[in-house]
């Protein structure tokens, strides 16, 4: 489960980084491309998201108390972000009919990530200083 939460957490990461560097790049490439939210936006708030989840990553990799509970946090956090950005920037006329498909998505790495870290930190409170059974 450990392994599995530190490949979610790093794919997360990973996703981040590149939609950072993608953005930066179509900014310079094509400065007048309309965009919904503005670019120095887009690349912070993923910087930052690639930042969190990568800790979380190393936090579950190394076995760390914290790392469950931060990743749980975590995933809140970022899918509340990706809503309030939906709600502040979009602008399509079919924004409402994809709503309910995007809820959907959010329910289910909310309840799988955040389930697995619970699952995780649970099963890691029982365990006795120095035991390595669970990795």
């Amino acid at each position: 489960m450990r392994r599995a939460l530190v490949v979610t957490s790093s794919l997360f990461a990973l996703a981040n980084a590149a939609r950072a560097v993608l953005t930066a790049q179509q900014a310079a490439r094509l400065p007048d491309l309309p965009v919904a939210a503005p670019t120095p936006y887009i690349v912070l708030m993923s910087t930052v998201w690639a930042f969190a989840f990568g800790a979380c990553a190393f936090g579950l990799a190394r076995s760390r108390g914290w790392a469950p509970r931060v990743t749980i946090a975590v995933i809140v956090l970022y899918q509340a972000n990706l809503w309030l950005n939906y709600l502040a920037f979009t602008r399509s006329t079919e924004a409402a009919e994809r709503a309910g498909f995007g809820i959907l998505l959010s329910l289910l790495s909310i309840l799988g990530v955040g389930g697995a870290a619970l699952w995780l930190d649970r099963r890691s409170a029982g365990r006795m200083p120095g035991d390595t059974t669970l990795q």
